[in-house]
């Protein structure tokens, strides 16, 4: 049996510098079927690749997530992920339903494990996704003076991003990809902000059996999450039952890349907060007869301080005639990495059985 050994590494410096960790101070942590032999891991990386930018926060044992580290994208990895989130963009990726899709799929895959051994990215879309977790990970290393080996990622649910896409993100720069045992396999945003916020995870991690009780105990919730940036925004009306689980199938998730806080100065006033307001408002008239969330959780970059975003927000919740729900926006900038970096941090002892891809 091949088994992975890797320790979980913090992040970079948009907080004031302490003193380094020692090398001394790290676990190194044996996945697969084996016991941990090493001592706790004293933390966990996590990343969020976004619309128009990537985030990095670390998640300590002793309770404290940090947020440490912000790389703003180029234009050409805004448009992979706008690209990403039509349907039309969709193609066979594994693991394959059957063996005729795998077939069907060799010539695309022949070619990216080409491009992977002469030394480039998997695909061109995996050079950008790669070009912005370079930038993240040049803070972490420089941050701890020490190389960073492993990390947990959330993205939004674009239909047309694949497993593979960022497993080879992380193998071409040099970083083992941590494999979260989430009902879609990829950990969306959603999942990440609803831990990032301090929801659906258990109080001892350290105890699986106890943990995976507690986490099978909890309620599910309905939530709608917003994420609001420069070049995007998107909305989803979610189930989520843990951190672990959430129900976010395509007809509950929309996405809209041309609603972007940059493009108010080129579109009308009223016109703009008005398709902004629709937008907001059809995740719910699409599906009436689902349960109106309890929590919003906002996340995005500086565009969420317009004031006249954060009324449309209320107006629309406010339309609906239900109970208020509680809106959540601390933070927002990091909160889906802050998500991961607990993930991260809770991984080896995960008792859903944390899977690493080396």
């Amino acid at each position: 049996m091949r088994l992975c050994f890797c320790s979980f590494i913090a992040v970079a410096p948009l907080v004031a510098r302490s003193s380094p960790l020692s090398i001394a101070t790290q676990a190194i942590l044996s996945f697969g079927n084996e016991q941990h032999a090493g001592e706790q891991p004293t933390f966990g990386v996590g990343f969020d690749l976004t619309a128009s930018y990537g985030t990095a926060a670390v998640s300590f044992a002793n309770g404290t997530v940090v947020p440490v580290a912000i790389v703003t994208a180029e234009d050409g990895y805004t448009e992979v992920l706008k690209r990403l989130s039509l349907e039309s963009s969709q193609h066979l990726a594994p693991p394959y339903q059957n063996p005729g899709d795998a077939w069907k799929d060799k010539p695309r895959e022949v070619m990216r494990k080409a491009r992977k051994a002469v030394g480039m990215p998997a695909s061109q879309d995996v050079g950008y996704l790669a070009k912005v977790l370079l930038g993240l990970r040049a803070q972490v290393e420089e941050y701890l003076e020490q190389p960073i080996t492993s990390a947990v990622v959330t993205t939004p649910d674009l239909i047309a991003l694949y497993q593979e896409d960022l497993q080879d993100a992380f193998e071409y720069v040099g970083l083992h990809y941590i494999v979260v045992p989430v009902r879609y396999d990829l950990l969306y945003e959603t999942a990440a902000a609803y831990a990032g916020y301090g929801f659906g995870l258990c109080s001892n991690y350290t105890e699986q059996d106890l943990c995976k009780e507690q986490q099978q105990d909890m309620p599910s919730e309905d939530v709608m999450a917003v994420l609001y940036t420069r070049t995007a925004l998107t909305v989803s009306l979610s189930v989520v039952k843990s951190a672990y689980y959430l129900y976010e199938p395509i007809n509950r998730y929309l996405s809209n890349f041309s609603l972007g806080h940059d493009a108010l100065p080129r579109t009308k006033y009223e016109e703009y907060w008005g398709a902004v307001a629709e937008f907001l408002e059809r995740i719910m008239n699409e599906n009436p007869y689902y349960k109106r969330p309890t929590k919003v959780l906002l996340m995005g970059d500086e565009s969420i301080n317009d004031q006249t975003f954060m009324r449309t927000v209320a107006n629309v919740l406010g339309d609906q005639g239900a109970e208020s729900p509680k809106v959540l926006w601390e933070d927002f900038t990091f909160v889906a990495a802050k998500g991961a970096a607990e993930l991260a941090k809770r991984a080896p002892y995960d008792p859903y059985k944390t899977r690493m891809h080396c």
